[in-house]
C-alpha cells in the first residue's frame, strides 16, 4: 500500500475506532445525569459494565451499541453496492435488525424502530423516515464521510439519502449531515496546530447542517446550523473549558435531539479537536445520549488524527469484545474509494 493509503487508512480507521470507543465508553452512562456519572464513576475514563438499575444492565464492559453496529451496517452496505441510496440503507438498517435482534434488545432508538416496521410493512423507503426527528442518523454516517473526504457537496447528498429510511426530518437530516461533512473534512485536512483545522471542521458542520436542514419534513424549532455557532461562540467567550463545558450542557443540552447533540458535540470538538482521547473522555462524561456524544466526537476526531490518537489498549477492548477489526472496516472503505475511482474514469 502507498504511503498516501496508508495514511488514509490510519485515519480511517481512527475515524471508526473513535464510534466503538464513543459509544462502548458512553454506553454505561446513556441518559444519566452528569451528577450521576460523578456520583457512581468519577471520572470515567474506562469501559465498565452497567450498573445493574441502568437499562443496558447485562452488557459487559467495552460492549458497543446501535451507534457502531449501525454504522458497521452502512459499511456493508458501501461494500455491496459501493454508493448509498434510499434502497440500500434500508437493506443494511433492516438486515442489522435481524442480524444483531435489535428487536428485542435496549438499543434501537424510537425513530429507527417506528421506520423499521413500516419498511418492514412493505413502505417505500423514501418516506419511511418521515417522523424520525433523533440523532440516530447522525450517529451512523461516519463512513459516508470518510469515503467522500474532502468532498462536502457529495458527502451531504449521500448522507441525505442514508436518512430518508429511518430519520426525514430536516433537523435529523441536518445533524448527521453536519458530522458527515465534519468527518469528510477532518479526513481531507492536514494537522498542524496553526492551520485553523478545527474551524475548518466547524465550518464543514455548519454547511452541512444548512443542506440537510434545507430537506425532508420541516421542523418548527431550532437550527442545528445556528445552534453548532452557538456552541463555538460558547467555547469561544468561555474562560475555561468548565465553564464551557458546563454552558453546552445547560444551554445546548445533550438530549436525543440533533439540535442538542450535534451542537454539543461540536462543541467539544473545538475545546479538544487534536486530543482524541480527552475529546471522547469528555463527551463520556457530560450524560445525557452519552454513547451517541462520544461516538460523534470520536469519529471526527479520529478522522483528523488517525488510530494513534487513542490508546492502543482502548481499541483492542473494543475488537475483542465485539469481535470486530477496525482495520478491517477501513480497508474496506478504501477499497470502496479505488472502485469509485476506477467507476468514474471509465
Amino acid at each position: 500500500m502507498s504511503g498516501g493509503m496508508g495514511i488514509l487508512l490510519d485515519r480511517m480507521a481512527g475515524s471508526l475506532a473513535g464510534v466503538a470507543i464513543g459509544d462502548a465508553m458512553g454506553m454505561p452512562c446513556e441518559f444519566l445525569t452528569r451528577e450521576e456519572i460523578r456520583a457512581r464513576y468519577g471520572w470515567l475514563d474506562r469501559f465498565v459494565a452497567p450498573d445493574v438499575s441502568h437499562f443496558h444492565h447485562g452488557m459487559c464492559a467495552g460492549r458497543i451499541t446501535d451507534d457502531t453496529e449501525q454504522t458497521i451496517a452502512l459499511i456493508g452496505a458501501l461494500d455491496r453496492h459501493s454508493r448509498i441510496t434510499p434502497e440500500t440503507a434500508a437493506e443494511a438498517y433492516l438486515k442489522w435488525a435481524d442480524d444483531c435482534n435489535a428487536w428485542q434488545s435496549t438499543v434501537m432508538g424510537p425513530s429507527t424502530r417506528r421506520a423499521l416496521e413500516r419498511l418492514k410493512a412493505g413502505e417505500d423507503p423514501r418516506t419511511t423516515g418521515s417522523s424520525g426527528d433523533t440523532v440516530g442518523a447522525a450517529m451512523r454516517v461516519a463512513p459516508i464521510g470518510l469515503v467522500n473526504a474532502g468532498r462536502l457537496a457529495e458527502a451531504a447528498e449521500e448522507c441525505y439519502m442514508s436518512c430518508l429510511p429511518t430519520h426525514g426530518v430536516n433537523i435529523a437530516i441536518g445533524g448527521a449531515c453536519a458530522v458527515a461533512c465534519a468527518v469528510a473534512c477532518a479526513l481531507g485536512a492536514t494537522l498542524a496546530a496553526d492551520t485553523g483545522v478545527i474551524g475548518e471542521i466547524l465550518d464543514a458542520a455548519v454547511w452541512g447542517a444548512q443542506y440537510g436542514e434545507a430537506r425532508g419534513a420541516k421542523w418548527a424549532g431550532a437550527s442545528v446550523a445556528a445552534r453548532i455557532r452557538l456552541a463555538q461562540r460558547i467555547v469561544a467567550e468561555s474562560r475555561c473549558a468548565g465553564e464551557a463545558l458546563d454552558a453546552l450542557y445547560e444551554t445546548c443540552g445533550v438530549g436525543m435531539l440533533p439540535t442538542e447533540l450535534v451542537p454539543s458535540a461540536m462543541g467539544i470538538i473545538a475545546l479538544y479537536g487534536t486530543d482524541c482521547a480527552k475529546a471522547v473522555e469528555t463527551a463520556v462524561n457530560m450524560g445525557g445520549d452519552a454513547d451517541t456524544l462520544a461516538s460523534i466526537v470520536g469519529a471526527v476526531t479520529g478522522a483528523l488524527c488517525g488510530i494513534g490518537g487513542f490508546p492502543a489498549e482502548w481499541v483492542r477492548t473494543v475488537e475483542d469484545v465485539n469481535g470486530i477489526s477496525i482495520r478491517e472496516l477501513a480497508h474496506g472503505l478504501v477499497c470502496v474509494i479505488e472502485r469509485r475511482s476506477v467507476h468514474d474514469r471509465s
